[in-house]
């Protein structure tokens, strides 16, 4: 195999086994998990968050949802909010119940288009993501539990 060859293969492996930016935070038997498909974006390009949310240990928990939204996305940059993914979203009324078994996840998708709160195109810079899972459980307060912010940058 020529040099320039296996130095490809090495660049191709060195750049895959970067994992993305990740965030977890745990609270009772409950691990959430935010996940961003990237760390660097390029102005315009959509920044993908994923959060993941499971029990831990034995036998089902059953989490209960005060409304129709089960989470929350929010952007910010310098820690002034930017973007909150429910800003311009309507969600039922209605109390719901969830059970999830040990092993089973709740995977929730959301994206971030970089404008902020008033439709206007975004700065390049330094931003960070957050998530909310709002189910609740006798251990996970009414707010929901918050995962810690995740680093991200938006390069020109």
């Amino acid at each position: 195999m020529p040099v320039s060859m296996v130095w490809l293969v090495i660049a191709a492996l060195a750049l895959g086994a970067a994992a993305p930016p990740a965030a977890q935070q745990a609270l009772g038997r409950l691990r959430v998990e935010l996940t961003l498909n990237k760390s660097t974006y390029l102005v315009g390009e959509p920044v993908e968050a994923r959060l993941v949310v499971r029990v831990e240990g034995d036998g089902a928990a059953r989490l209960q949802f005060r409304s129709g939204q089960r989470f929350d996305l929010i952007i910010r940059r310098q820690g002034i909010l930017v973007w909150r993914w429910s800003h311009d979203k309507a969600f039922t009324q209605t109390v719901e119940e969830v059970t999830l078994r040990p092993g089973e996840t709740l995977t929730f998708r959301a994206a971030w288009d970089q404008l902020d709160l008033q439709g206007r195109r975004i700065d390049p810079g330094e931003y960070e993501a957050q998530a909310i899972f709002l189910g609740r459980t006798p251990e996970v307060p009414a707010s929901g539990i918050e995962t810690p912010p995740i680093a991200f940058r938006i390069r020109g």
